[in-house]
């Protein structure tokens, strides 16, 4: 395959970041640094045909995104779309404030052989999840390739097919939610989103650059937003539901993770 192995960072030069592109390159893996779009200070300009939609942020979460939270939404989409366009097969996009364990790379490529759309190499929400095979790493670990049957949260590693690309390049144009909401939400783009058990990679302890908390002066919803949030999470919901009956199959049988299945701190 044709790999893109990018660390998403606003500072190259930081401890953890020279680190993980050290790890990545002595498993073998040819990393390099995607540039952060910078949303700490301002909120970032939008390019090409990316679009605010700030009608639906304020219904269907009653707020919008943040300074920050809107750059790391923007890097994540430039990313896939710089691999999509250069023709890559596959894009591994990390976050820079993670570690990755030592068979990450072997479990990086036997993923990609299910030519599985989007691959989260870890996770913050333990899910029912289904089985669709097992495999053992030269170190002698069992690993799990599963499909969760919900959203499991965090954009903080993963791997994605060019099929995936394109689905998530053409549903994240129109910006209205974070970045790992929008892989929560892979039903409403039809969207394979699968797992590997145990985590192969596991986030630093820190405090997030990624400020959720909205500016007191920010823009709230209007009374008629507010009165079409429940109306829009029914729809949203009866769209969900809907999706898991016609895919049950690839959904089920499922079951909970016997235990949390990596280091990261915020897994529940």
């Amino acid at each position: 395959m044709k790999l893109a192995c990018w660390v998403i960072s606003l500072n190259p030069e930081a401890e953890n970041t020279v680190k993980l592109l050290m790890s990545l390159q002595k498993q073998g893996l040819s990393a390099e640094i995607f540039p952060a779009v910078d949303g700490r200070d301002a909120m970032p300009p939008l390019e090409r045909d990316e679009r605010l939609n700030k009608t639906l942020s304020l219904i269907r979460h009653r707020k919008l995104l943040t300074n920050s939270e809107m750059g790391c939404y923007l890097s994540h989409l430039r990313a896939v779309r710089k691999a999509y366009d250069e023709g890559y097969s596959h894009v591994c996009l990390f976050e820079d404030d993670v570690v990755i364990e030592d068979d990450f790379a072997e479990v990086l490529f036997e993923s990609a052989k299910d030519d599985v759309e989007l691959v989260r190499y870890m996770a913050l929400r333990l899910r029912r999840r289904k089985t669709l095979r097992e495999f053992v790493a030269s170190s002698g670990v069992a690993y799990k390739l599963v499909r969760p049957e919900r959203g499991a949260v965090g954009a903080q590693a993963y791997l994605m097919n060019r099929r995936g690309m394109k689905k998530f390049i053409d549903c994240a144009l129109e910006i209205y939610e974070p970045v790992d909401k929008l892989f929560d939400h892979f039903w409403l783009f039809d969207l394979q989103v699968c797992g590997v058990e145990p985590h192969t990679v596991y986030e630093l302890e820190h405090e997030t650059s990624v400020q959720k908390v909205p500016d007191t002066k920010a823009q709230g919803p209007s009374w008629w937003q507010r009165l079409l949030f429940h109306p829009v999470k029914l729809w949203f919901s009866i769209r969900r539901h809907s999706y898991m009956f016609t895919h049950r199959r690839d959904f089920q049988p499922a079951s909970m993770p016997e235990g949390v299945q990596g280091k990261t701190r915020r897994i529940r």
